[in-house]
């Protein structure tokens, strides 16, 4: 897969003390598997204007967020799987 931009986003960035870090009209360019630019779509580097895109029409995506959790049927501590 080549790179492409993801358009119209929400965005959690989580980077923000005091809330999500929300980045409203956002875009994420994706090269493969691999994040490699995320920001206000007015923000856009060049080098990435003229790629393919996918519009999401305001959804909110959370790149790289890990939901660490187990579940009740495993019993017990799993911390050093982590």
């Amino acid at each position: 897969m080549s790179k492409q931009l993801l358009s119209s986003l929400t965005i959690a960035t989580m980077a923000d003390e005091s809330g999500y870090g929300l980045i409203e009209d956002g875009a994420i360019v994706v090269d493969g598997s691999q994040i490699v630019w995320v920001g206000h779509i007015v923000d856009l580097p060049a080098d990435y204007q003229a790629l393919p895109t996918k519009s999401f029409d305001g959804r909110l995506i959370t790149p790289g967020l890990i939901d660490c959790h187990t579940h009740i049927v495993y019993g017990g501590s799993r911390a050093k799987e982590f």
